[in-house]
C-alpha cells in the first residue's frame, strides 16, 4: 500500500507549487511541535528562537503529561504534541511573556488540533489571571458547554468581548483548524473572527474558510490590550503548576501568532487558506513524500522518495532518533529517493526550508510488525431504526482488510454505508505478514425517536462533577452532584442502573440554552422527600423567557413564558402514581403550533397528561437540573425559566430536587404519544402493581379515642382516610389526611369524635 500525502489535500492543489499569499502578514512565533520523544529541551520556536518550556512533563513516559512525537492533522504538518489530563493535572507549554506570543492588536493566532475529552473551559491558550475584567490578556478555551471553542478578550475595560464558535466539536479523532483574528479598529464589521474548520477529508478552498468564520461581530467591549499581559502565554493549561481542572486533553499541532500591528497581522480568508495547507509559513515546498512499501522485515529495505520546489535552500531527513542526513545531493530539479533499513518502526520526517518559509512531511515505515489503525470510525454513532452510516478508518501497514460482521473485505476502501439492523459493533481487521491487528466501532440503533442531547448517568464517563452528553453539546456542570452507580435504590422496572443526587439546598447542575423551534424533552426522575414547596426537576433558561417542571407533593407543575410574561401554568396530579421507582416525564413545546404538552407515566401503567395551547419562548440563558440555572435576580427572586423576574411572581417556597434523575433526552421534534411509549420501552416495563388497596391491621384504644390503622400502599402516593357511621355514601367525610406514603406500608393513629358504639373507616387516594 503505498503512502501519499497527496489525498490529504484538495485536489485543486495538486502538484502544484503555491507561493505564499501571506507574505505581508508577519509570522511572529511558530511552534511546529515537531519534536520526537527523544529530542532534548525545549520546545523550538521556528521564527525567532522565542523557545517554550513544557509544563507537567517527565522523562518517563509513564508519570509525564506530555506525549511528543504523535501524528498530527496530516503528513505534511509533521508531529504533534499530546497534552494529557489526569485528576486535574495536565501537560502544556509556557511561552513566556514576550511581545510575539503576547499580541495587543490586529493579529491572528492558528493552530490545529484534535480533542480527546470535553470539560467545561480547558484551555488552548490562557494569558489571564483569574477572572478579572481590569486586567488585560485572552483566553481560547472549550467554552461553557466544554466542545467548543470560545475566545475572551479583556483589555482592563471592566467588560470583556467573547465569542463561541457554533461548532459543536468531536472527539472521535477529528482534527481541527483554528484561527482567532482580532483588530480592535476595524472597520469592516469584523473585529473579533473564529473560524473553525473539521478536516474530514474534503476539499477545502476560501469560500469554506469564509463559511467556517463566525464572530462577535461589529461590537468590542475591548480595545487594544496592553503587554505584557495578566500572565504567561500557557497552551493547554490555566496554572503554571499544571494542577488545575481546566486543563486541556487534546493533541495539538502548528501554534502560530501574526503580528506586525499594521493590520497585516489580521489575516485574510485566502491567507488563512495558505496556512490550513501547508501550515503556518503559508507555501508548499514538500508536494510528495512516499515510499514504496510501509511495512518491512528488521533491516530490509525501503525507498522514500520526494518532489519539492526545486529553490529550497535545505532538505533534511530526520529519522526521529537524532539521526539526520542531507537530501540535496540526492535530489536533482526537485526529485528524489533514498533507501533506507529500519530495524524498529520508524517515522521519517523530511524538512525543507526557502527564506522563511519551512515545510515538514512525515511517513511511517513498520519493521516487523503488524499495521496500525490509526483511526477507525463512525459518521454517527446513534440513529433510528432503517437509517445508514458512513464508516471510516485510515490504516499503515495492512496488505488486506476486512469488516465484520460478514467479513466483508474492505482492502480497496476507506469508507463505507452500511445500515446495521440493530446495535451492531463493526470490527475492522488489518493484516500483513506479520499479524493482524482489530479495532471496534459500536452503531447503536434505536426504535422509536432518536434524541439530539442524550444524558444517561449510567453511561458516558460521567463524574460528580460533569454528566456528559452522549450526542451533542449538552454536558451538564454539577455544584454539589452525587453520581450514584450502582443505585442505592435498584430500580424495579426500568433499567436505570446509576443516577444523580445532590447535596440539597440550591446545588444543582446547568448546561446551554435549548433553542429547538420543536422541543421535547424525557426526564426519568425517583422523586425523594416532598412537601408543599416546589422543587424544580428542570427548566430551559431565565426567567423571561423559558419552561420549568416543578414538584410538590401533590403535583407536578409546569411553568413557561414569553418576553416576561407567564404564558403557561398547568399541573398533573401524581395522586395514584407510582413514585417509589422512576418515572418518564416529558414536555413539548411547539413554537410553530403554539402547542405545549406533557405527560407522567409511571412503571405501573399510569399515564397523566396535560396539553395547553400557548406560546412559550425556548429561554436563551441556558438550563438547570435539580435547581435554576441562572441565579437569582433583585431581592433574591429566582430566575427560573417560565417563572418571569416579577418580584411577586409565584411559585413562593421555591427549592431545589430533592431526588434522583436518571436520564435526560432533549429531542428537536414533538414526541407524539405513540414516539413517547416507543421512548419508555427503551427503559422500563410495566411492572405489577400492588394488592387492591386495603386496610390490614386495626386497632382501637377506647379510653383515648384513638384508632391505629395499617394499610398497604405506593410509596410518594398520598391518601386520605374517611369515616362515616352508616356507610351512606352521602355521610362518609374526611377523618384525616392527606398521608404520604413512604413504603408499601402505611401505619397512622388516627383521633375518633367521642362515644361511638358503631363506625366505618376507609383509605382513600388523595386526587
Amino acid at each position: 500500500m503505498k503512502f501519499s500525502i497527496s489525498k490529504y489535500l484538495p485536489s485543486l492543489l495538486s502538484g502544484a507549487v503555491i507561493l505564499a499569499s501571506n507574505a505581508s502578514a508577519k509570522l511572529v512565533a511558530w511552534y511546529p511541535l515537531d519534536e520526537s520523544s527523544s529530542s532534548a529541551l525545549p520546545v523550538m520556536e521556528n521564527v525567532a528562537a522565542n523557545d517554550a518550556a513544557l509544563i507537567g512533563y517527565d522523562p518517563d513516559p509513564g508519570l509525564s503529561f506530555v506525549t511528543r512525537g504523535v501524528s498530527s492533522a496530516r503528513p505534511n504538518l509533521g508531529l504533534a504534541y499530546q497534552f494529557d489530563k489526569i485528576a486535574g493535572a495536565g501537560g502544556g507549554l509556557d511561552l513566556g511573556t514576550g511581545a510575539a506570543v503576547q499580541p495587543t492588536d490586529e493579529f491572528t493566532i492558528s493552530f490545529f488540533f484534535q480533542p480527546q475529552t470535553f470539560d467545561a473551559f480547558d484551555r488552548f491558550l490562557e494569558t489571564l489571571v483569574g477572572n478579572d475584567n481590569s486586567q488585560h490578556g485572552m483566553r481560547i478555551d472549550t467554552g461553557g458547554a466544554g466542545n467548543q471553542v470560545r475566545v475572551l478578550v479583556r483589555s482592563a475595560s471592566g467588560l470583556n468581548t467573547q465569542f463561541t464558535h457554533p461548532t459543536v466539536l468531536k472527539n472521535d479523532g477529528t482534527w481541527y483548524f483554528f484561527a482567532f483574528r482580532y483588530d480592535s479598529g476595524s472597520v469592516d464589521g469584523d473585529p473579533f473572527q473564529l473560524t473553525l474548520i473539521e478536516m474530514n477529508g474534503d476539499p477545502v478552498d476560501e469560500a469554506a474558510v469564509t463559511a467556517a468564520t463566525s464572530g462577535a461581530g461589529a461590537v468590542l467591549n475591548t480595545g487594544a490590550m496592553v503587554a505584557p499581559h495578566a500572565g504567561n502565554s500557557l497552551v493547554g493549561v490555566e496554572l503554571l503548576a499544571a494542577t488545575n481542572p481546566n486543563n486541556i486533553n487534546a493533541v495539538i499541532d502548528e501554534y502560530a501568532f501574526f503580528d506586525n500591528s499594521d493590520a497585516n497581522g489580521v489575516l485574510s480568508d485566502a491567507q488563512l487558506l495558505d496556512v490550513f495547507n501547508f501550515g503556518p509559513s503559508g507555501v508548499e515546498l514538500i508536494s510528495s513524500f512516499t515510499a514504496d512499501t510501509n511495512v518491512v522485515s528488521p533491516g530490509n529495505p525501503a525507498t522514500l522518495s520526494w518532489v519539492v520546489d526545486d529553490s529550497y535552500d535545505t532538505l533534511i531527513l530526520d529519522d526521529g532518533s537524532g539521526n539526520t542526513s542531507d537530501l540535496s545531493p540526492l535530489t536533482t530539479a526537485g526529485a528524489g529517493n533514498m533507501t533506507v533499513s529500519p530495524a524498529t518502526t520508524t517515522t521519517y520526517s523530511i524538512r525543507a526550508v526557502k527564506g522563511d518559509a519551512a515545510n515538514v512531511s512525515v511517513l511511517k515505515i513498520l519493521s516487523g510488525a503488524a499495521p496500525e489503525i490509526n483511526s477507525f470510525t463512525t459518521s454517527a454513532s446513534l440513529i433510528s431504526a432503517g437509517s445508514a452510516v458512513d464508516l471510516n478508518w485510515t490504516v499503515t501497514g495492512a496488505e488486506s482488510l476486512s469488516l465484520d460482521p460478514d467479513a466483508v473485505d474492505v482492502s480497496a476502501l476507506v469508507t463505507l454505508n452500511v445500515t446495521p439492523p440493530a446495535t451492531t459493533t463493526y470490527t475492522l481487521s488489518a493484516t500483513n505478514g506479520f499479524g493482524t491487528t482489530t479495532a471496534d466501532v459500536e452503531v447503536e440503533v434505536l426504535v422509536g425517536p432518536v434524541p439530539v442531547n442524550r444524558n444517561i448517568a449510567f453511561l458516558g464517563g460521567n463524574t460528580d462533577t460533569l454528566w456528559n452528553d452522549l450526542i451533542g453539546d449538552r454536558n451538564w456542570s454539577f455544584t454539589g452532584g452525587l453520581l450514584g452507580d450502582p443505585l442505592t435504590t435498584p430500580s424495579a422496572n426500568t433499567n436505570i442502573s446509576a443516577s444523580y443526587t445532590t447535596g440539597g439546598e440550591l446545588n444543582g447542575a446547568g448546561t446551554g440554552a435549548y433553542r429547538y423551534p420543536q422541543f421535547s424533552a424525557e426526564i426519568w426522575f425517583r422523586p425523594g422527600d416532598l412537601s408543599g414547596d416546589h422543587q424544580v426537576i428542570f427548566e430551559t433558561g431565565g426567567g423571561q423567557n423559558g419552561l420549568s417542571a416543578l414538584i410538590t407533593d401533590t403535583e407536578v407543575r409546569l411553568l413557561g413564558s414569553t418576553l416576561d410574561a407567564r404564558t403557561l401554568d398547568v399541573t398533573i396530579s401524581t395522586a395514584g402514581l407510582n413514585l417509589a421507582d422512576f418515572v418518564q416525564l416529558v414536555i413539548t413545546n411547539d413554537s410553530d403550533a403554539d402547542l405545549f404538552t406533557a405527560s407522567l407515566r409511571d412503571t405501573f401503567g399510569n399515564v397523566r397528561a396535560v396539553s395547553e395551547s400557548v406560546d412559550v419562548t425556548m429561554g436563551g440563558n441556558g438550563g438547570g437540573l435539580f435547581t435554576w440555572a441562572s441565579g437569582v435576580v433583585g431581592a433574591g427572586v429566582a430566575n427560573l425559566g417560565g417563572r418571569t423576574e416579577a418580584a411577586d411572581a409565584s411559585p413562593i417556597g421555591l427549592t431545589g430536587f430533592s431526588g434522583e434523575i436518571g436520564i435526560v433526552n432533549v429531542y428537536d421534534q414533538i414526541l407524539d404519544d405513540s414516539a413517547i411509549g416507543e421512548a419508555f420501552d427503551r427503559v422500563a416495563s410495566i411492572g405489577q402493581a400492588p394488592d387492591g388497596l386495603a386496610i390490614t391491621e386495626v386497632s382501637f384504644n377506647d379510653a383515648a379515642d384513638e384508632l391505629t390503622i395499617t394499610w398497604n400502599s405506593i410509596r410518594g402516593v398520598s391518601y386520605y382516610v374517611e369515616f362515616s357511621q352508616n356507610l351512606e355514601a352521602e355521610d362518609w367525610f374526611e377523618l384525616d389526611g392527606p398521608f404520604l406514603a413512604e413504603s408499601d406500608q402505611t401505619t397512622q393513629v388516627l383521633s375518633l369524635p367521642p362515644n361511638q358504639s358503631r363506625f366505618f373507616v376507609r383509605v382513600v387516594i388523595a386526587e
